[in-house]
């Protein structure tokens, strides 16, 4: 599978048979140039503006925005309800993660994940190839949280989401915090681009962090 990073939470995965699943995308307020995509489906962890504009997207999709089990085609989506923050959902309400499996691999965004979950849902996650993890704090969890939360997962790669950088508008950290947390436990690799490719025959046997580079 191919993936690509649009910014902050949005990544656009693209599967061996051509299917396009797109992550969260975000509305013309974040800051990020929002990029025209025809998928066959999007996926949205919670009702938020930064995760679920649908404005810029085109073509005839499936919208996965429930928890529970979807089985479209070759794709399962599974939802899986978290907190948006420390206070069971007070403040922000629910979010949530979405475990992808496809061709063997799995693959869970974890939305805009406000709190580590519970041991119940950590156990669902364990394993995982891929995770995508929000690290930059205030709205979600921040970089010792994510930290927390990948040591009980132990997913093969690991690709930061939802921080600051010089196109966000949002009050987050940059990556440099969670690289600092990470650093020293995990490979961490800067490929330099924006994507991603990676099937089961090129996983590597130490968990390593991908940095994905807006362009």
């Amino acid at each position: 599978m191919k993936i690509d990073w649009l910014g902050h939470s949005c990544f656009k995965v693209t599967l061996k048979n051509g299917t396009v699943i797109l992550f969260d995308p975000f509305d013309s307020t974040i800051g990020y140039a929002q990029q025209e995509v025809e998928p066959d489906i999007v996926v949205i962890s919670h009702d938020h503006r930064d995760h679920n504009d649908l404005s810029h997207i085109k073509g005839d999709y499936t919208v996965v925005d429930t928890a529970g089990v979807h089985e479209i085609g070759e794709v399962t989506l599974t939802g899986i309800k978290t907190w948006h923050d420390h206070c069971d959902g007070e403040q922000r309400g629910e979010s949530l993660a979405f475990l992808l499996s496809v061709n063997g691999l799995r693959l869970c965004h974890m939305g805009d994940v406000g709190c580590v979950p519970s041991a119940d849902v950590l156990e669902q996650l364990k394993g995982v190839e891929l995770l995508l993890i929000p690290v930059g704090g205030n709205y979600t969890i921040d970089a010792k949280e994510a930290m927390v939360i990948i040591d009980t997962i132990t997913p093969n790669i690991i690709i930061p989401m939802h921080f600051k950088t010089p196109q966000c508008k949002l009050e987050i950290a940059p990556l440099h915090d969670f690289l600092e947390q990470a650093r020293g436990v995990y490979d961490i690799s800067h490929p330099g681009k924006a994507y991603l490719m990676i099937d089961k025959a090129t996983l590597k046997k130490r968990t390593r962090v991908v940095v994905m580079e807006y362009l």
